[in-house]
């Protein structure tokens, strides 16, 4: 059971239950906040300031869904060193803010910003790199499909940009968007 001040470290598998979230900070400026009935698996995790070579975050996400935006790692150094696996996909991530979903048969995956390669672990031709300014394509990566047709369009659901900017503001940061006062709703184009 996490207090508000525990340390996690890789191999650890962190779980929420019905109606929890759970919020981690990590030394290289990344956030990830876990929603209610969610596990995840920190596989590795290492920073060191001085020594970007050394830098790797690699999360596989079990069950449920979770919202980070990353740091570091996420950005310097080697460009395979930030990682999420589900049941059905594998992302290299890119100095972003990102949301995911899992489940057996799909992972949804949306790039709120920044840069990501999307690969289905089940179909090797069905790979995609998204670039979003804001939530320009999320996806679903099926367990099973056609060759090639693993990776679809889907629509924008589940989280908010008034989540990513509370995370972002965790961390001393703010969104690369700005959004009006209450006047947001939603991305600005058809789905």
């Amino acid at each position: 059971i996490l207090s508000q001040k525990s340390e996690v470290a890789a191999g650890d598998v962190l779980a929420t239950e019905k109606d929890s979230y759970a919020q981690i900070n990590f030394s290289d400026g990344s956030s990830m906040t876990l929603r209610p009935n969610t596990r995840m698996k920190i596989e590795t995790y290492s920073f060191v300031q001085d020594r970007p070579q050394e830098d790797s975050s690699f999360f596989r996400l079990l069950k449920g869904g979770l919202r980070t935006v990353t740091g570091l790692v996420g950005k310097r150094g080697n460009q395979d060193a930030y990682r999420l696996t589900t049941a059905t996909a594998t992302i290299g991530i890119r100095g972003t803010g990102w949301y995911a979903e899992s489940d057996p048969e799909q992972t949804y995956f949306c790039t709120c910003y920044g840069r990501t390669d999307v690969a289905a672990i089940s179909d090797p031709q069905s790979k995609e790199t998204i670039e979003a300014r804001h939530h320009d394509r999320p996806v679903y990566i099926l367990a099973k499909s056609a060759a090639g047709r693993a990776i679809r369009s889907a629509p924008f659901i589940n989280h908010t940009d008034q989540e990513l900017s509370l995370i972002e503001t965790l961390v001393g940061r703010t969104p690369p968007f700005v959004f009006p006062k209450d006047d947001y709703k939603g991305p600005r184009r058809d789905y």
